[in-house]
């Protein structure tokens, strides 16, 4: 009998290993819970080329385009069961068809809802609905060392999960394909590679966190995510503009000397208020920001990130200097003024602009500005601000209130024959 026993307790223990395995981690747990949530993204551009025989140089009116496909792959993840669908601009742009491939092998053509270059993040929809899908996480307390989980389709190799850590949070992070500076980006040590782009970055409570991104090519065992605060912001205005509606307080700043920074390293000056500006009366030229909504200010870039973070009605809550102390100052952000690159060019630059026969011309240029050293004139055209092409009063706008925290504005300026690049600062 007590034989019997033993050999029945034998053949029950694989059955016990097997129930108490350590092999369902709780990474192997969000991992099954997420994954169907990531899409593969194939984006399909159509490029088109001019003849380059010398018949077609001869006779570029008789010309007969070339044209041929080329296609971009990429990563998305789905954050509502209605078909919504968050990746990165960069994976999208420019394409004229994206095909999305869910997990179940099933496949859906994708329509553009919005997009932000300035962001890197693009909003997709697809008519399925019902789908699993994984919200942006709406806590923003995470913890430096905590696993992080990065799924995507690196190279094309359909939902990859890779593991680490998160290594550090407010990273600063410059893009080479449009040459922003972003001061928020989550750092991980778990790979992501060209084709994780726009994939999700999670943790292990299944949260996810970040959208990752592969803008940094050369990084060698770091990756990087858009937090889900930024993402949450740009959504939401995508949704209900169909663009990202900038705020707005009217406060121009630049970098302190660091001599001037104190032992934290921190604080930028104000070199201007704007008037009628949600700043105007409450700081003023010279003042020095230490922190907005608690985040420290160790450059201008960090002051641009906290308002790419605020939607229009939003209060920020600033840290200024006072002597040896510091006051607070609670200022709601706005949207800028419809005209106010108008505003920009004459408060900063000397120009005052007209339209006349489909182009932006010099209506007046005033006396003792940047413009009258330069030796523009009235009657010049505005022919480009920073590298884009203006042909109406409201390219002007729309160029500026989307850069108007950048340092200085390029000009490209029609003028006698000739085009000429001007650069000037955007603040006294």
């Amino acid at each position: 009998m007590r034989k019997a026993w033993c050999w029945g307790l034998l053949l029950l223990l694989p059955e016990l290993a097997a129930g108490q395995s350590n092999r369902r981690t709780p990474v192997v747990q969000v991992v099954e819970k997420v994954r169907p949530a990531v899409v593969n993204l194939t984006a399909k551009q159509v490029v088109r080329l001019r003849g380059r025989t010398l018949f077609d140089e001869l006779f570029p009116e008789f010309a007969v385009p070339r044209e041929y496909e080329t296609q971009s792959l990429g990563s998305g993840v789905v954050i509502s069961p209605d078909g919504l669908i968050v990746t990165n601009e960069h994976v999208i742009a420019g394409a004229a068809e994206i095909s999305v491939r869910f997990l179940s092998g099933r496949q859906e053509q994708a329509e553009v809802v919005g997009s932000d270059a300035d962001s890197d993040l693009a909003l997709l929809r697809v008519s399925a609905k019902g789908l699993p899908y994984l919200p942006v996480a709406e806590q923003d307390d995470l913890l430096i060392g905590e696993t992080v989980i990065a799924i995507g389709n690196p190279l094309g190799l359909e939902n990859t999960v890779t593991v680490g850590v998160l290594s550090a949070r407010d990273r600063t992070v410059s893009s080479p394909r449009t040459n922003r500076v972003y001061t928020d980006f989550l750092q991980t040590d778990a790979s992501i590679n060209p084709g994780n782009s726009g994939g999700a970055l999670v943790d292990l409570d299944g949260r996810l966190i970040g959208i990752n991104t592969a803008i940094v090519g050369e990084a060698q065992g770091i990756g990087f995510a858009i937090p889900a605060k930024r993402v949450r912001r740009v959504v939401n205005d995508l949704l209900r503009y169909g663009r990202v509606q900038p705020a707005w307080l009217g406060v121009f700043v630049q970098d302190l000397p660091a001599s001037r920074k104190g032992r934290e390293g921190v604080g930028i000056r104000v070199v201007d208020v704007f008037p009628g500006s949600p700043g105007e009366g409450k700081l003023a030229a010279g003042d020095v920001l230490l922190s907005g909504n608690g985040r420290a200010f160790a450059s201008r870039d960090d002051f641009a990130t906290l308002l790419a973070q605020v939607a229009p009605g939003e209060r920020v809550e600033l840290e200024v200097r006072q002597g040896s102390g510091s006051r607070k100052v609670t200022l709601r952000a706005s949207t800028p003024p419809g005209n106010l690159g108008e505003q920009l060019l004459a408060r900063y630059v000397g120009l005052r602009l007209a339209s006349r026969r489909g182009w932006v011309v010099v209506q007046k240029v005033l006396p003792n500005t940047p413009a009258d050293e330069a030796g523009f004139s009235a009657g010049d055209v505005l022919l480009g601000i920073n590298g884009q092409r203006v042909r109406t009063l409201d390219d002007v706008n729309d160029i500026l209130t989307r850069d108007y925290l950048r340092s200085s504005v390029l000009l490209a300026i029609g003028h006698g024959g000739f085009q000429y690049h001007f650069t000037f600062r955007l603040a006294p």
